[in-house]
């Protein structure tokens, strides 16, 4: 059993009448050969290559830390460490025990916006991986004492978070504030302070049926369709969850050594325009995401500038939101200069067609290995589902990308330039300047 922590970028057991239901609702063609289903309850189902070898198979639930309130920090954390944990039907150790009898692994992952419970396993297995799946991701009890004996567990998630994802966490909770701006790690003081009853209400407020989607790669479509069928889960559609502001500030954690990390961002773009959304994600290719090769340089309109300091641009995007800026970190003494110079480059954006064509070029080779890998894809379609309500096709996305103009570039690039910043920036930062000599 493993947790694990994903971006920015599924699914559980079932009994054989499970399988054996059939969906009342209209299946459509999705990302190339996957198909989707929207069931009555507007639970979501998605699957790809159903003769793969494996079965990789998720629930998803919008239930990510972009949900949690000043009374809860670090639910979602907790959500992600508890999976495994004793179940309505199983304890910690029967989980393990079976799951390791027929080879199989169950994962959690969680971002922002979502936690996805993930088991793989060997198709001759796939009913008693999914009857392990569906207990962990649906019928969860919380017991006191198993939660209590979580806290080192979290704790050491936290001490092992690298400086870079503690900048950028910072980063997001200047940009945002709340929603967005939560962490997608417990806060130190809130570790090992959820109750049971705590979890219970997170758990039924956003985990039900309108806020899920089951995915899978090497499943049959119909299996599946049973499967989600058959699944314990409250309908509604839970809490509304706001569209956050972007603010200009600035969060600093100084701490002494040699080494600072800064993270500067403006404000993006969300899925929810996808176009403009595309428009961001070529420029980042432009941008640079760091080298290609080992020892390669970095040849992108922003990261070339930085010299022989670790750069990289980002673009996280959300399904209402988004960044765009430049990760910079290395020697506390050589930082500073290299974000005033990231600014510059940032504030002064001037993007040819040459630009563009590599930035695409960029985007689509990650785009295409991205999901002719079987691990990657179950994620996508399990986030595409529960986070948009429907799967993109993977030629759709690529005609999308290739019809992204140097003017939509261009555009984007005046509003990465012309935005307000905000930074979020972890270690000796006494060489790094403040927010107020670089807006």
């Amino acid at each position: 059993m493993a947790s694990a922590v994903s971006k920015t970028p599924m699914l559980r057991a079932a009994a054989a009448r499970g399988f054996a239901a059939h969906a009342q609702a209209a299946c459509k063609s999705a990302s190339g050969d996957a198909q989707t289903t929207t069931l009555p309850n507007k639970l979501v189902v998605a699957s790809a290559e159903p003769n793969a070898a494996v079965a990789r198979v998720s629930i998803v639930f919008r239930a990510g830390a972009r949900n949690e309130k000043s009374d809860n920090k670090g639910a979602s954390h907790v959500l992600r460490a508890a999976a495994g944990l004793s179940t309505k039907t199983a304890s910690n150790f029967g989980i393990t025990r079976n799951l390791q009898q027929v080879g199989a692994s169950l994962t959690a992952t969680s971002d922002r916006e979502t936690i996805t419970y993930t088991v793989t396993v060997t198709k001759d297995e796939l009913e008693t991986g999914l009857k392990f799946l569906e207990g962990a991701a649906t019928g969860q009890v919380f017991k006191p004492w198993e939660l209590a004996d979580l806290k080192k567990m979290i704790q050491q998630d936290i001490a092992r978070v690298p400086i870079e994802v503690q900048a950028t966490e910072a980063l997001h909770k200047a940009a945002f504030h709340k929603g967005l701006g939560n962490s997608i790690f417990c806060p130190k003081y809130n570790a090992g302070k959820h109750s049971s009853e705590t979890m219970q209400h997170y758990f039924a407020t956003h985990c039900t049926t309108n806020r899920a989607a089951v995915a899978a790669v090497g499943v049959d479509h119909q299996i599946l369709v049973g499967f989600a069928q058959s699944l314990h889960l409250e309908s509604g559609a839970g809490p509304e969850v706001k569209a956050n502001n972007f603010n200009s500030s600035e969060i600093r954690h100084e701490r002494g050594g040699n080494k600072a990390v800064v993270a500067i961002a403006t404000h993006g773009s969300g899925w929810n325009n996808l176009k403009e959304c595309l428009a961001f994600h070529v420029l980042q290719g432009a941008c640079g995401t760091g080298p290609v090769t080992k020892y390669g340089g970095n040849n992108g309109l922003i990261t070339k500038q930085l010299g022989g300091v670790s750069s990289s641009t980002i673009c996280p995007s959300y399904s209402d939101n988004g960044l765009f800026g430049v990760v910079v970190g290395g020697d506390a003494r050589e930082v500073g200069k290299s974000v005033e110079t990231a600014v510059k480059a940032l504030k002064g954006l001037n993007v040819s067609d040459a630009d563009v064509a590599r930035g695409k070029a960029v985007l689509l080779s990650w785009l295409i290995d991205y999901v002719e890998t079987h691990s990657t894809l179950a994620f996508d379609l399990g986030e595409q589902a529960a986070v948009l309500g429907q799967v993109y096709k993977k030629a759709d996305l690529i005609e999308a990308v290739n019809g992204v103009s140097t003017s939509d570039v261009q555009a984007a690039a005046k509003k990465a330039a012309s935005g307000k910043l905000a930074i979020g920036a972890v270690g000796n930062l006494s060489k790094v300047p403040y927010l107020c000599n670089l807006n």
